[in-house]
């Protein structure tokens, strides 16, 4: 059995800027208004995959994080960021900017396209859902804008 839910009917979405160094357009920094869909399968325990709710908050919850912040990447062949208690400074392509702390979300991986969103997210939403041994697979969609998305798709338990 699936479970959908689809982020531009349920609220879940966010607003971030982000840069890609290797995609001259991409390169400067642009915002995009992200909405994201998930899509869990397994079998039904006591009639039911999963509670609606339980997955609204969870996803909710990793996409806040997000929400109006510039997203960097933690660690990049591609860019260098460094932060310290005030601000985080990022260079690549000879360019140079800073960001205040309290506006930026380090995004464990290694560059902030919505591929590795995607991954980070449905990741993240495995190990919130963990504690289901019903489920059996994730995806999770971002959208960048009406009509195009990556999506990610992962195993729960790999055991």
């Amino acid at each position: 059995m699936i479970l959908k839910v689809e982020g531009t009917h349920n609220r879940i979405n966010f607003s971030a800027a982000h840069f890609i160094p290797t995609i001259e357009k991409c390169s400067r920094i642009h915002g995009h208004d992200y909405s994201v869909d998930l899509e869990i399968e397994g079998e039904p325990k006591d009639g039911i995959l999963i509670d609606y709710g339980i997955v609204k908050s969870a996803i909710r919850g990793l996409v806040d994080t997000f929400d109006h912040k510039v997203l960097l990447p933690e660690s990049s062949s591609m860019s260098k960021v460094s932060c310290n208690t005030r601000e985080c400074i990022v260079s690549y392509n000879d360019k140079q900017f800073r960001f205040p702390v309290s506006d930026v979300y380090m995004l464990e991986r290694p560059i902030t396209s919505s591929e590795m969103i995607a991954d980070y997210l449905a990741e993240q939403m495995r190990i919130k859902l963990r504690q289901y041994k019903n489920l059996k697979r994730i995806k999770v969609c971002v959208y960048e804008g009406p009509g195009q998305c990556t999506c990610q798709e992962l195993p729960f338990n790999d055991e």
